[in-house]
């Protein structure tokens, strides 16, 4: 047996460094650029100044924040899809607007991404983008006005990491990473020509709408890789991959007993056959859950788009959209006790049909999560998700209640006499 441990993806998912700016603009940007790994030039590069963040998904948010609490000016987050953590952040902290003298947020979100660095090169005009099938590339939504950014003088790329296995040998790698186009291997699926979508709190807004000719491969999935683990045309060959989670350490942690009960025995290694009905099962299943089709059924993502602001999805204390988080929460956790079971794991949440007690903790926990970021009054000037109350967060293994913070997060580390300690009460 082959163990890959190292972190599947570990290459950074830099875009300045490739072709993507000989499209965006001829005109070089003078300001400074960093990736989100590049934490020791971060206080320089946001303090006193104007920055702008690419991507929002959980580092922009934490970078954001940051940057706020070290004294930038201004800080922009620019989003593809509109759909990652920052994005859905009910409100930021504020500070006066030089430019206005007004109480304004700190952090704004635009659905937008940069299309045309500034002739000066100190700005980006920004647009709203869409992909097109046909091209095969994003296009400009040219409905939809330019946001124009003015004196930017960092930009961060906040775009993740890219898969990096150059140390194996090529016929070890994910599929996706090879030169050649083998069997297991495809980022389409095609639904079953009897898909249904079961009735949830969407349907009478949406009706019943027929799958895309071609479905994409859900990002719960690594094409050609069983469980995210096995190798199926080589289950010698395993990992231990990064996963698109809110436990994503519990996680890698599974994975790794699960490795441990393939090499050993304890639990049997599927055929090839059986491997891939378990993840067409995978992909029924999350075809049925809105959250995920969303991203996977082009039609079905261009129905939804179609819903404004106002619609009653777009309120987290709507108890339609509570039962739709619910659905894919209960999903995720069931994804998590199925493989603790296989793996032998020591701690058990229950089957993925049917949560136990610490299951349904676990899905208490990412509920009080999704609220945390999505209800933060805005009427406040410092709140952040990370001062919300902590009663709703308690221990899956112990009942500890979670510690509140001995001050407003913004305030903590700075001064003097930074406030670090906290409360550790004893266990209920």
């Amino acid at each position: 047996h082959l163990l890959r441990v190292g972190g599947s993806f570990t290459k950074l998912n830099d875009p300045k460094s490739g072709d993507a700016n000989d499209k965006v603009s001829s005109v070089p940007f003078k300001g400074k650029i960093l990736h989100s790994s590049h934490m020791s030039h971060f206080n320089s590069a946001v303090r006193d100044k104007r920055v702008v963040l690419i991507g929002d998904a959980s580092s922009a948010e934490d970078l954001a924040l940051q940057a706020v609490k070290l004294g930038c000016q201004k800080c922009f987050i620019l989003s593809r899809s509109g759909f990652g953590n920052a994005a859905c952040v009910s409100s930021w902290p504020k500070g006066i607007d030089p430019s206005t003298g007004k109480m304004e947020p700190k952090v704004e979100v635009y659905i937008a991404l940069p299309t045309r660095v500034f002739d000066d090169g100190s700005g980006l005009e920004c647009n709203e983008l869409y992909w097109d099938e046909e091209v095969g590339s994003y296009e400009i939504v040219e409905e939809t006005p330019s946001v124009m950014l003015n004196d930017v003088q960092t930009v961060i790329f906040c775009t993740g990491y890219l898969p990096d296995q150059d140390c194996l040998a090529e016929d070890l790698q994910f599929p996706s990473l090879r030169s050649d186009v083998t069997e297991d291997f495809s980022e389409i699926w095609v639904a079953p020509d009897d898909f249904k979508m079961r009735d949830n709190p969407l349907t009478a807004v949406t009706g019943d709408i027929q799958p895309s000719e071609d479905i994409y491969i859900s990002s719960n999935i690594i094409p050609g890789v069983y469980r995210r683990t096995l190798l199926m045309s080589n289950p010698r060959m395993m990992y231990l991959s990064d996963a698109h989670s809110e436990c994503s350490l519990l996680e890698l942690d599974i994975s790794a007993w699960l490795c441990i009960a393939y090499i050993t025995g304890i639990t049997r290694i599927p055929s090839k056959a059986e491997m891939k009905a378990d993840l067409d099962a995978q992909m029924i299943e999350e075809m049925h859950i809105p959250y995920l089709r969303y991203y996977i059924d082009m039609d079905y993502f261009d129905a939804l788009s179609m819903l404004d602001e106002t619609h009653w999805s777009e309120d987290i204390n709507d108890p339609r959209t509570t039962q739709l988080l619910l659905g894919y929460m209960n999903y995720n956790a069931g994804l998590i006790a199925r493989n603790m079971r296989s793996a032998h794991y020591p701690v058990d949440f229950g089957t993925y049909n049917n949560l136990n007690e610490k299951g349904n903790h676990l899905v208490k926990l990412m509920l009080a999560s999704s609220h945390a970021r999505q209800t933060i009054s805005s009427k406040s000037e410092w709140a952040t998700f990370r001062d919300v109350c902590p009663k709703s967060f308690r221990s899956i293994y112990t009942g500890q209640e979670a510690s509140s913070l001995p001050g407003h997060w913004l305030d903590l580390d700075k001064g003097d006499k930074p406030l670090t300690s906290f409360t550790i009460l004893p266990p209920k």
